[in-house]
C-alpha cells in the first residue's frame, strides 16, 4: 500500500493479513457454526422482496461460503453474481455455488480494492462483512464508482452493541484492545451520504444469544473467524489464569438465569444510487 492510500492520521487499525488468515482457519466449520449469520442473512433477502429492482449484474461484498451468492440466485435467476472475498479457502467453498465454467465469477481481493470497472453493478449485496473495513468512507466511495445510476447497495453490519458484555468484561483485566471496534449506524449513515448514495434507509435489532458455558461462547466467535484483529492487540495464547479471570469478569455483565449471553446489534441498511 502506497503512501497516498494510507490516512497518516488515521492509520489502519485492523490487520488484513490477521483478519484473512482467522477466516482461512474458520472456513471449513464455518457453515455450521455460523447459526447467526445465516439467520441475518435469511433476514436481509427478505427484504429485497419489498424493493422493486431487476439487477442484470451483483456483486456480493465479502462472499464467504457463498450463502448470500445462493439466495440471490434464488431471488435473481437471471443475474449474473460475482461473489468477492478476503479469504481464499471460504472462495473455495463458496465456488459450489456455481458450477465448473463459472469460477471466474469469484473474486479473491480485498474489498477496500476493489478489481471491478467503473460501472459495473446494479446491485451491490453485503452481509457482514463492512466491520472488517479500515475506511468505511473510503470504501463507500470506491462501490459509488463500480456501481450504476439507479444502481442498489443493501447490507447488514454490527454496531456497537455487539459483544458489549465481553468488551466490559476485557476492560476489568487490561485496557488493551480484544473485542472489535463497530460503527453506530448513525456513522454508517453519514458516510454512505457522503459518498454520495442516495435515500439511506437504516435500522438497526439486537439478537441475544445464550451459551451454556464460557468455553463454548469464545469457540463460537473464533470459529466464525471473528477473531481480535487489531493492529494493537495482545500477541500470544490465553493463558488459564487470563481465561478464569475473564469467565469470572463475564459472570458480572453476561450472565443471566444459568446462561452466558452474547448480545449483537444486527444493522440493516440500503440506499441508491441516482
Amino acid at each position: 500500500m502506497s503512501l497516498a492510500q494510507v490516512n497518516l492520521l488515521n492509520p489502519p487499525r485492523l490487520d488484513k493479513i490477521a483478519v484473512k488468515r482467522s477466516f482461512n482457519r474458520a472456513a471449513p466449520a464455518y457453515d455450521k457454526q455460523g447459526v447467526l449469520q445465516a439467520e441475518i442473512l435469511k433476514r436481509l433477502l427478505g427484504r429485497l422482496d419489498y424493493i422493486k429492482h431487476q439487477p442484470s449484474t451483483i456483486l456480493d461484498l465479502g462472499c464467504g461460503t457463498g450463502g448470500g451468492i445462493a439466495g440471490l440466485k434464488r431471488c435473481y435467476p437471471r443475474s449474473q453474481i460475482i461473489g468477492l472475498d478476503l479469504a481464499g479457502e471460504m472462495l473455495k467453498l463458496a465456488n459450489r455455488q456455481f458450477g465448473w465454467f463459472h469460477q471466474k465469477r469469484l473474486v479473491n481481493a480485498d474489498m477496500e480494492q476493489l478489481p471491478f470497472a467503473p460501472n459495473s453493478f446494479d446491485l451491490l449485496f453485503s452481509n457482514l462483512a463492512l466491520q472488517w473495513a479500515n475506511d468505511l468512507p473510503a470504501m463507500f466511495k470506491a462501490l459509488v464508482e463500480v456501481g450504476r445510476q439507479g444502481s442498489l447497495f443493501m447490507f447488514t453490519t454490527f454496531g456497537p452493541g455487539t459483544l458489549q458484555q465481553l468488551s466490559q468484561s476485557w476492560a476489568e483485566l487490561d485496557q488493551q484492545p480484544h473485542v472489535h471496534q463497530f460503527i453506530d449506524m448513525h456513522d454508517v449513515g453519514d458516510a454512505l451520504m457522503a459518498a454520495n448514495f442516495q435515500q439511506p434507509v437504516i435500522d438497526s435489532e439486537t439478537i441475544h444469544l445464550q451459551y451454556d458455558d464460557f468455553r463454548s461462547l469464545l469457540d463460537d466467535l473464533k470459529n466464525i473467524g471473528a477473531a481480535n484483529a487489531d493492529n494493537s492487540r495482545r500477541k500470544g495464547l490465553m493463558t488459564p489464569t487470563r481465561l478464569r479471570g475473564l469467565e469470572q469478569s463475564y459472570r458480572s455483565y453476561g450472565f443471566e438465569n444459568g446462561k452466558f449471553v452474547a448480545t449483537y446489534e444486527v444493522v440493516y441498511g440500503h440506499a441508491w444510487l441516482k
